[in-house]
């Protein structure tokens, strides 16, 4: 026990020693330094950093760190040149495909617009004919009503086509009275006309008919 302590004695002691003897007048030493170097108008910080560069080590250590650095921010420079690049590929892409899609909405548009015109005109022309037909079939059986004699009368003073499309257009029995009243040349003309325009509607009926036929 006494010898460790002894031996821990002297450790200390040496210490002591060192520390007294060269620790602390190396610290004085460097401590007048700098204060002569101040006084005598020395920029001690830059002779701090000449004397830093003069040292091998560190001085490849911050070449390295430095040669490290400026690599890293080609690269990163690099990179990012290649990502803006590509992000201006894909926004031109993206505007050529916005404006397809544009221009198919607008030709859609056009046909929708074209196709609900022509509906409009379709449906106009058939509400035209309507209105034309109810006015025909007024007209038919206003020379339905009438006595046969002025029937006959006033059909005679017409041209044929009008004449004649009235008088297929009414009944057999007023059809048959009236051509009783006209002049027999005149009902001669009309019965033959009948005639041919019967036998012309059922000649386009068969016709139609055998299409339809061959359609199916």
């Amino acid at each position: 026990m006494d010898n460790l302590e002894e031996e821990k004695k002297k450790k200390f002691n040496i210490f002591q020693r060192i520390l007294l003897v060269v620790i602390i007048p190396i610290l004085f030493a460097v401590v007048v330094v700098l204060l002569l170097l101040i006084y005598s108008g020395v920029d001690v910080a830059d002779k701090g950093k000449d004397l830093v560069n003069a040292i091998p080590f560190l001085t490849s250590e911050k070449a390295s760190t430095e040669t490290s650095t400026s690599e890293q921010t080609q690269k990163d420079a690099a990179s990012i040149k290649k990502l803006e690049a590509k992000i201006a590929e894909q926004e031109e892409t993206i505007a050529n495909l916005q404006t397809e899609i544009d221009n198919k909405d607008k030709i859609n548009k056009n046909i929708t617009e074209e196709r609900e015109k022509l509906q409009k005109e379709l449906d106009a022309l058939k509400s035209e004919q309507t209105q034309t037909k109810t006015a025909f079939d007024d007209i038919v059986k206003t020379y339905e009503t009438m006595s046969a004699k002025n029937a006959a009368a006033i059909i005679s003073e017409m041209g044929e086509n009008e004449g004649l499309k009235i008088l297929a257009s009414v009944k057999p029995a007023e059809l048959a009275s009236i051509l009783e009243k006209m002049e027999p040349s005149v009902a001669s003309k009309y019965t033959e006309l009948l005639a041919d325009n019967s036998s012309s509607d059922q000649g386009s009926t068969s016709s139609s008919t055998g299409d339809d036929a061959d359609n199916e």
